[in-house]
């Protein structure tokens, strides 16, 4: 078995990257009292004033482009040898790429303070799904968004398990913060092992279609960098759909129900997998008989993974947490605030009511779409799976309440698939760019998605007709 060779270059490229975003990661991040604090001190200072943070801003900037110039000439000049060695060649290059960001703080988001703080509420004996982590030691807590201090956790059982488990070994909280990086990282590696089996079952190169789905700068910040528990949800998903297209269904609803117990909307996977997983051209009868076993399966899996720490399905019920966001990107959030804002003009004391209204029918209506996704899709045929995880995620994910880039995680490998194997390269790089330029930004912005999503685009456009002279050829097989 030969090792893959790794061009230097284009190692060294995304290395420098991802070694320019922990840089400015420890500046735009504060870190609690510890010793790694003392050690960055001036990197920490800079981030106390806006000349400092906008210089770190440059840098992350600069960071994500390193990090996609090298990621694009992955993708586009393929490693020589057999198809298994050239997948083990991406997966050489991105394990390099990352490895920097294995020691920065959390990216874009404090959502990893959270998971530590939350699991650090179960370690105590306390209920996380009645108990905020603005009740636990300052210590653990100081790094929280302040919008989650006082609110329970609305994620599953799993990562809460993990954090009470690491924190009753350890009590340093920046290596309790980098332990929280565990579960996106199992994320990860659960995608490099199904994508290559999934392009296989679709006849396109496994070692591009990789490159695409785990190599991507968007990828590489937000789950390892951003450490979202979405990279976790990510890797169970498109590991239960290479079950389903093997016919191993139960084992892959199984995974399914792994994934509900990281995030509640990984409930819709269900259904891609239970639909690869029958028979083309099979009776409504028997679609609802798979549905609906799929579904107990997938429930009875919730169910049990909640029982350490009798964590149980109390989780359920603070779901609605994350809905105190107000973020633009959600389309029923977004046209709440307007209708909102319409009926305050009027005086007739309404406007209360309409973002809860507006989203109660964005919910409905993300149901219904899966529902008839469910009912109407094809059956037996991966690449039709592909398309109906990408349907029935952007239903639930677009129609919720609450909407932050790092959600597309979820639907990465079958987006990258199913562009790869409607020979779109170019879109699945441009999509990839986009939302990695994006998490900067719109970080530093105050949550501005819209005007840094505009950014973004107007820059990427930009680039795109520059090059439009260029004659190399993009490999779009």
């Amino acid at each position: 078995m030969r090792a893959p060779t790794l061009p230097g270059t284009l190692v060294s490229r995304g290395v420098c990257g991802s070694v320019l975003l922990l840089l400015a990661g420890l500046v735009l991040n504060e870190l609690p009292p510890s010793p790694v604090r003392f050690l960055v001190a001036p990197l920490q200072w800079l981030g106390t004033n806006a000349p400092g943070r906008f210089l770190a801003l440059v840098v992350t900037l600069i960071g994500v482009a390193l990090l996609t110039h090298a990621w694009v000439s992955l993708v586009r000049t393929p490693a020589e040898g057999s198809a298994d060695e050239r997948v083990r060649h991406v997966r050489a290059v991105t394990m390099r790429w990352m490895a920097p960001l294995l020691i920065a703080p959390p990216l874009f988001s404090h959502d990893g303070w959270s998971y530590m703080a939350q699991g650090a509420v179960a370690a105590s004996g306390r209920d996380p799904y009645t108990i905020s982590p603005g009740e636990m030691p300052e210590l653990l807590t100081s790094m929280v968004d302040p919008i989650w201090r006082y609110t329970p956790t609305p994620y599953g059982p799993i990562p809460i398990i993990w954090g009470a488990l690491t924190r009753e070994v350890f009590g340093d909280p920046t290596l309790l913060l980098l332990l929280q990086r565990v579960p996106a990282l199992i994320g990860l590696g659960l995608t490099a092992w199904a994508v290559p089996r999934l392009a296989r079952h679709l006849g396109i190169d496994p070692a591009r279609a990789t490159a695409l789905a785990i190599a991507s700068p968007f990828v590489l910040v937000h789950a390892v960098g951003g450490l979202h528990n979405d990279a976790l949800v990510m890797g169970l998903v498109a590991a239960a759909l290479v079950f389903a297209a093997e016919r191993r269904w139960v084992l892959g609803v199984v995974l399914v129900g792994l994934a509900v117990a990281v995030k509640f909307t990984a409930v819709v996977a269900v259904v891609p997998v239970v639909l690869v997983s029958l028979p083309g051209a099979v009776r409504l009868p028997g679609r609802f008989v798979r549905l609906a076993a799929g579904g107990l399966i997938a429930a009875a899996t919730v169910a049990a993974s909640g029982i350490p720490y009798g964590l149980g399905l109390g989780w359920v019920k603070v779901l609605s947490v994350p809905g105190v966001v107000v973020t633009p990107a959600s389309a029923p959030t977004a046209v709440g605030v307007v209708l909102e804002w319409l009926l305050a003009q009027t005086g007739s004391g309404l406007e209360m009511y309409a973002v809860p209204v507006v989203r109660a029918l964005g919910m409905a209506l993300a149901v219904a779409l899966v529902i008839v996704l469910a009912l109407t899709r094809p059956t037996g045929d991966p690449t039709s799976g592909l398309a109906t995880c990408i349907g029935v995620f952007a239903a639930v994910v677009l129609l919720a309440p609450v909407v932050q880039s790092w959600y597309a995680l979820a639907v990465v490998p079958a987006a990258a698939l199913l562009l790869l194997e409607r020979r779109r390269t170019r879109r699945a790089i441009f999509l990839g760019a986009a939302l990695a330029f994006l998490a900067p930004l719109d970080s530093e912005m105050a949550g501005g998605s819209l005007l840094a999503a505009g950014l973004v685009v107007l820059g990427l456009t930009i680039v795109r007709a520059v090059r439009a002279g260029d004659s190399r050829p993009v490999a779009d097989a």
